[in-house]
């Protein structure tokens, strides 16, 4: 658990008071007001105003929906995997999750993390039908459109679903993959042609699987 910095004698007060407010968010908030950030802080509402906007500029804080409640951002998610030795750790508890869902749908599976306005293909496992969405670890794909991209940017906070959005051909089914205290650390996803995807028949199963899978690795990693 980390301890919430006291105030130095010295130092820059608003890089500790910036400070006060990431180590305000403990595990199991889903996002916090900004009347809780001010209780748990201390400081006064217009103060963490200018300091959230600092923030978010940085994606240390998002806002995804319309209402004023922030939560913990991507750009702490990237700091941690480097802390943590990169991505080191994905890599070891990824692939086994990713040939599960090959092996059990036959549809091709990846796991994406965000890079800047982006999002970037860290792993992958090809499916098993003769026509399928190829696509080679470290493809870079826009952040806004898809599936994983809707789970990255925010727009989504559970299972995703888009048909032909990214690629008239092409669907996907993506969750989110949370570590400690929430943090978002990816989008594990299935995809495939959109015509097999369209049906929902064929897609329920599908959808079941990237849900179960993510809860899994979620709960590996400590989320």
């Amino acid at each position: 658990m980390p301890v919430k910095p006291d105030a130095p004698a010295e130092g820059v007060g608003a890089v500790d008071r910036a400070l006060s407010i990431l180590f305000a968010f403990e595990p199991g908030d889903a996002g916090l007001t900004l009347a809780e950030l001010s209780r748990r802080t201390g400081l006064y509402k217009s103060t963490l105003l200018r300091l959230i906007a600092s923030l978010e500029r940085a994606r240390m804080l998002v806002r995804p929906g319309p209402e004023a409640r922030w939560r913990l951002g991507p750009a702490l998610v990237a700091l941690g995997l480097r802390a943590e030795g990169g991505t080191a750790l994905l890599r070891e508890t990824v692939p086994p999750v990713l040939r599960r869902l090959v092996a059990e749908t036959g549809e091709s599976a990846s796991f994406y993390i965000r890079e800047g306005e982006a999002r970037l293909c860290l792993l992958r496992e090809e499916g098993r039908h003769a026509v399928r969405d190829q696509l080679p670890p470290g493809t870079l794909l826009p952040l806004y459109r898809g599936a994983a991209g809707h789970v990255l940017s925010g727009a989504a906070e559970g299972l995703s679903v888009t048909i032909g959005e990214r690629d008239p051909e092409l669907a996907a089914i993506a969750a989110p993959v949370r570590g400690s205290q929430g943090l978002l650390l990816g989008a594990l996803c299935l995809s495939g042609t959109a015509t097999r995807l369209c049906e929902a028949r064929y897609r329920a199963p599908l959808e079941e699987a990237v849900r179960r899978e993510a809860a899994g690795l979620t709960a590996l990693l400590g989320g």
